[in-house]
C-alpha cells in the first residue's frame, strides 16, 4: 500500500504537469484511497477534494463517480460520516442517472461500509448499541442493484470483492437485528478467493466473525478473530482496519476482565498513531521534494523552449540588419506559391540592389558599407506595408515580398522607397557619400517557382540599373 501510495501521488503530479486532467483524476483517486488506508487523512481528503473539483470541470459522469466515491472513503477515515454519506449518495445518484448499476454499486456498498464503521466507533466511544435501521436500508439498495445488474463485464476477482463486501454488510445488519443464524450464513460467504485483495477480505471476514462471537459473548473466539483481523490488515498495510481491530481488541479483553492487556492494546494503537504521524510528515517532505523537482524541471523546459525559439528566430534573421534572411523569405514565398489556385491571392516581389556598392566599400571602408546596409534595411522596413515581408538575400541585395499586391501596387511602393533612399542624408555616414538603389518588380503567375519569380525580378532589376546608367 505504501509503494502504491507514493506511485499514485507521483503519477498525479506528472499528469497535472502535462495537463491531462482525466488521468490526473484517476491517479488522485488511487492516491486518496491509499492515503486513507494508511491513515494519512489530511492528504487523502485534499487529493479527493481536488479530484472532485477536476471531475466537475470535465463534466465526466464516470470521473465524478470515482472522485466522489474516494471522497466518501476519505471522509470515513476522518470520522466525518454525515459528509461521507452525502458524497457516496451523490456518486450513486450520478451513476444511477447514467443507467450503470455496476458503477452505482461501488459507492452504495461503500456507504454500507461507512455505516458499519460509524456504528462500531460510536459503540466504542459512547457505549451506544448499534441501530441497524439505516444499514438495513442501505443493504436493501445494494441487493436491488445486484439483482438488476446481470452484466458479465466485471472480472471474477471484482465479483469476489463485491460479493465479499456485500456479505460483510449483510452480516452486521443481521447481527445487529438479532438474527445470529442469518448473520453466520452471510459471514461464511466472506471469502478472500483468488483475487489480489485476499488479505484485505480476510480481514473483513475476521471482523465479521469477531462481531458474531461478541454477540454470543464468546470472548476467546472473538479475541482470536480480532487478532487475525489485525494481522491481515497490517499485512496489506490497511491501517484503518488495523486501528479498528486494536479498538475492538481492547473492548474484548476488557470484557474478559483483562484490563491490563486491554490497556496494552490501546498503547499499541497510540504507538501506531505516533508512527503514522511521523510517516505522514515524511510523506509531506517527499511531496515538497517532488514539487521542487517538478518546478526545476518546468523551469528547465521553459528555458529550453525559450532557447529553441531564440535559435529559430536567429536561424530566420539576418545578423547584420536584423531583417528576415533568405531562408525566412524563401520559406514564406514557397508557402504562398503552394496555395491552391482557388485560394491564391495576388503576389509580387521586388529585388533591391545597391548601386556601385563595391565602390562605397573601397572608398569608405567595409565598416561604412555595413552601416549603409543597416540604414537601408531601416528605410525599406519603413516604406513597406503591414503584412509585407522585407528580407536581406545576401551581400547588398534585399527583397520585399508583397502579399495581396499586384505589380502596380508593388511598383508604387518601390518608387517611394527609391526616392527616400536617394534623399537620405548619407553624408552623415561619410563625407560626400551618396547611395541609390535599383529595383526590379515581378508579379507571380500560375506555375511560378521561387527560382522563376526571382529570375524575372532580377531581370527587371538589371534593366532598371541599365536605365540609370
Amino acid at each position: 500500500m505504501r509503494s502504491a501510495h507514493q506511485r499514485a501521488y507521483r503519477a498525479a503530479q506528472l499528469f497535472g504537469a502535462i495537463e491531462d486532467p482525466g488521468s490526473e483524476i484517476l491517479a488522485l483517486v488511487w492516491f486518496a484511497y491509499a492515503a486513507s488506508c494508511l491513515r494519512h487523512n489530511e492528504a487523502a481528503l485534499a487529493a479527493a477534494m481536488l479530484a472532485t473539483r477536476l471531475a466537475e470541470s470535465l463534466q465526466s459522469a464516470g470521473r465524478r463517480v470515482s472522485a466522489l466515491n474516494c471522497l466518501g472513503i476519505a471522509l470515513i477515515a476522518n470520522g466525518d460520516f454525515e459528509r461521507s454519506d452525502r458524497a457516496m449518495s451523490d456518486a450513486g445518484g450520478i451513476a444511477g442517472a447514467a443507467g450503470d448499476p455496476a458503477t452505482e454499486f461501488l459507492p452504495r456498498i461503500n456507504r454500507c461500509y461507512g455505516e458499519v464503521v460509524r456504528l462500531t466507533v460510536e459503540r466504542h466511544l459512547y457505549g451506544r448499541a448499534p441501530d441497524p435501521v439505516r444499514l438495513a436500508a442501505f443493504v436493501g439498495d445494494c441487493r436491488r442493484l445486484r439483482h438488476v445488474d446481470s452484466t458479465p463485464r466485471r472480472t471474477p476477482a471484482r465479483l469476489t470483492t463485491y460479493d465479499a463486501m456485500m456479505a460483510f454488510a449483510e452480516t452486521f445488519a443481521a447481527c445487529w437485528q438479532g438474527d445470529v443464524v442469518a448473520a453466520r450464513g452471510h459471514a461464511e460467504r466472506i471469502s478472500p478467493g483468488p483475487d489480489a485483495h485476499g488479505d484485505w477480505l480476510d480481514a473483513l471476514a475476521a471482523w465479521a466473525s469477531c462481531e458474531l462471537a461478541c454477540a454470543q459473548r464468546e470472548w476467546p473466539r472473538a479475541e482470536s478473530a480480532e487478532r487475525r483481523m489485525i494481522d491481515r490488515a497490517l499485512r496489506v498495510e490497511h491501517e484503518q482496519i488495523a486501528r479498528t481491530g486494536y479498538m475492538l481488541l481492547s473492548q474484548i479483553l476488557d470484557a474478559q476482565g483483562r484490563g491490563g492487556e486491554a490497556l496494552d492494546a490501546l498503547r499499541l494503537l497510540a504507538q501506531r498513531d505516533i508512527a503514522i504521524r511521523r510517516e505522514s510528515l515524511e510523506h509531506h517532505q517527499r511531496v515538497a521534494d517532488w514539487q521542487v523537482e517538478l518546478r526545476d524541471s518546468s523551469m528547465r523546459v521553459r528555458k529550453l523552449e525559450t532557447a529553441s525559439r531564440t535559435l529559430e528566430r536567429l536561424s530566420l534573421e539576418d545578423a547584420l540588419t536584423a531583417l528576415p534572411n533568405r531562408r525566412h523569405f524563401e520559406r514564406e514565398l514557397a508557402r504562398l506559391l503552394d496555395a491552391a489556385p482557388a485560394h491564391r491571392e495576388p503576389l509580387s516581389i521586388a529585388l533591391i540592389d545597391v548601386d556601385r556598392f563595391k565602390a562605397i566599400n573601397d572608398a569608405h571602408s567595409h565598416v561604412v558599407g555595413d552601416r549603409v546596409l543597416k540604414t537601408l534595411a531601416g528605410l525599406i522596413g519603413g516604406q513597406v506595408r503591414d503584412g509585407d515581408l522585407p528580407a536581406r538575400l545576401g551581400g547588398d541585395e534585399f527583397v520585399v515580398l508583397f502579399r495581396r499586391a499586384g505589380a502596380p501596387v508593388a511598383a508604387a511602393v518601390c518608387e517611394r522607397l527609391r526616392q527616400v533612399v536617394a534623399q537620405h542624408p548619407w553624408h552623415g555616414l561619410a563625407a560626400g557619400m551618396t547611395v541609390s538603389v535599383s529595383i526590379g518588380v515581378a508579379e507571380s503567375v500560375a506555375g511560378d517557382t521561387i527560382e522563376s519569380l526571382l529570375m524575372r525580378s532580377d531581370n527587371e532589376m538589371y534593366r532598371a540599373k541599365a536605365n540609370q546608367r
